[in-house]
């Protein structure tokens, strides 16, 4: 991948003066899960590793329905700006009479966490360490607006912040990412591939109670046709695009629905431009990474919590993400 390499080079052999492959790095680390690694509109690598359970036994295969986690975000956030006059990401939004006080936030506060709004992660825990907002079959709205909310408050990720916004959205049929294909709103029970905490299956939870903020199931395949769509133009326009990648700056590289920042890579004399969206929902972690001016895409999903199995940032120049982006764009 890059300087004249092949496909072979995504997955096959390492031969004499290559660099590292991103399945060798995915086989090296130990990965329990999936990759997929695409240039344009070609996969070069779609492949599962290990076990689905640390004790052994059945081993994942490719396209396998994960729980997209806050990747949602990142689809939700695209298809609010799709909808929407730019202008109107820094108005107040629409809010009922007796939420007055949530309408004073603007779009853009929700979708960047400055909002001083009630946190589901803040609710009673059940005996499974589980927050309560968690153990339903649906988001609780009532939940989402029982704080006013602050304008322009200190950046605190919050789930509410992407249910309240979601209410912004008057999607077509068309554009709801339930009908598109290998992507659907998770039902009330729910998960997908199993996920491990501390080497052991997680708790209980309702995945549909994370709503616009995680509730998306998908598959590999089905987040890279939506990073290409974004990337061809196809979903947005260009000003509208630039907008949705647009760092919001004072040292943050948060945008809208992700965060966009200069990578620096493995051999590459510049850093490269990077879209991340991160996720983990207790035993499942996924990442999508889009660095649009190579036209590639890495996805990972693993069903090992954060404490099990480390991805790791770019940022650090090692680990599992720096070697993984690092093998896929071969500087």
């Amino acid at each position: 991948m890059g300087r004249g390499k092949g496909p072979a080079a995504a997955g096959g052999g390492k031969g004499e003066g290559e660099h590292e492959t991103p399945d060798q790095v995915a086989r090296r680390y130990h990965l329990a899960g999936e990759v997929l690694v695409a240039q344009g509109d070609r996969i070069l690598l779609e492949r599962a590793y290990g076990p689905i359970a640390p004790s052994g036994g059945p081993q994942h295969k490719a396209g396998e329905r994960w729980r997209l986690a806050s990747i949602t975000k990142q689809v939700v956030a695209t298809m609010i700006v799709k909808s929407i006059d730019l202008a109107a990401l820094d108005r107040p939004i629409s809010a009922p009479e007796e939420r007055a006080s949530i309408g004073q936030l603007t779009l853009r506060q929700l979708l960047t966490h400055h909002t001083g709004l009630a946190n589901p992660d803040d609710t009673p825990k059940l005996a499974s360490g589980v927050p309560s907002f968690y153990a339903a079959n649906e988001p609780d709205i009532g939940y989402c607006f029982s704080a006013p909310g602050r304008p322009g408050a200190a950046f605190a990720y919050n789930n509410c912040d992407y249910i309240i916004a979601s209410f912004q959205l008057a999607l077509h049929d068309a554009d709801d990412p339930a009908t598109w294909k290998g992507v659907h709103w998770a039902e009330p029970d729910e998960r997908g591939v199993p996920g491990y905490v501390d080497g052991k299956p997680e708790p209980a939870f309702q995945l549909a109670s994370w709503g616009a903020a995680g509730g998306l199931m998908g598959t590999a395949k089905a987040v890279f046709a939506f990073d290409r769509s974004l990337m061809t133009g196809k979903l947005l326009p260009p000003a509208a695009l630039a907008e949705l990648w647009k760092p919001e700056g004072h040292g943050s590289y948060q945008a809208l629905g992700q965060w966009v920042f200069p990578g620096q890579l493995k051999g590459c004399a510049a850093p490269k431009r990077i879209v991340q969206r991160d996720g983990e929902i207790y035993g499942v972690q996924a990442r999508n990474y889009i660095l649009p001016d190579d036209g590639l895409v890495v996805i990972v999903f693993t069903n090992r919590s954060s404490g099990d199995f480390s991805i790791g940032e770019v940022w650090e120049g090692k680990g599992f993400a720096y070697d993984l982006l690092s093998a896929a764009v071969g500087c």
